[in-house]
């Protein structure tokens, strides 16, 4: 992925929530890490929010904040998942599409559960979700295919049916003897 789309603007102006003020984000003295996390969060994008609130299952407390520089690393590896397409889960390749593991993430997120120590249950949540969309995503294509068919020759299903019929008949009429 072409890091250089997901710049942050360090100029943009900032006010102080205490005293007013409006000052460039750069002019505040901010840790690397802190600075890094503002740069991962922009490749979020819209999926920010709730990728937010899961790293808040990675606390060993629900009072107790995240360390920045334990939030830096589960970013990067939640972003390897996506770019590389999928993820390893007791030593198996999954591979499970960016949007299954979003909506893994949302959804593990709701369960405001804390304590936790890997992506373990995210990844379980993926493969699950991703596995459902395949489904549905065959059913759709399928009744699509049953829709074309159907506009190619309306009366398809009915002629099925009739050469079901005629081998059915031929089959009884094959079994019969001729007595003469």
């Amino acid at each position: 992925m072409d890091d250089r789309r997901w710049t942050m603007n360090l100029n943009a102006k900032v006010t102080c929530p205490a005293c007013g003020s409006e000052r460039a984000l750069s002019s505040f003295q901010l840790s690397d890490e802190i600075m890094e996390i503002s740069r991962l969060a922009a490749r979020f994008g819209k999926n920010w929010a709730w990728t937010e609130e899961y790293l808040h299952c990675f606390r060993g407390q629900a009072d107790k904040p995240l360390r920045p520089a334990r939030a830096k690393i589960i970013l990067e590896e939640i972003l390897k998942f996506i770019e590389d397409g999928g993820f390893s889960l007791d030593k198996q390749w999954h591979t499970v599409r960016a949007n299954a593991i979003y909506e893994a993430i949302r959804h593990v997120a709701q369960t405001n559960k804390t304590g936790f120590r890997n992506h373990n249950y995210l990844k379980k949540v993926a493969i699950d979700f991703n596995r459902k969309m395949i489904e549905k995503e065959e059913k759709e294509q399928g009744e699509r295919a049953r829709e074309a068919a159907l506009r190619r020759d309306p009366r398809a299903a009915e002629r099925v049916r009739e050469m079901i019929a005629r081998i059915g008949d031929k089959s009884k009429n094959a079994g019969e003897t001729v007595v003469g």
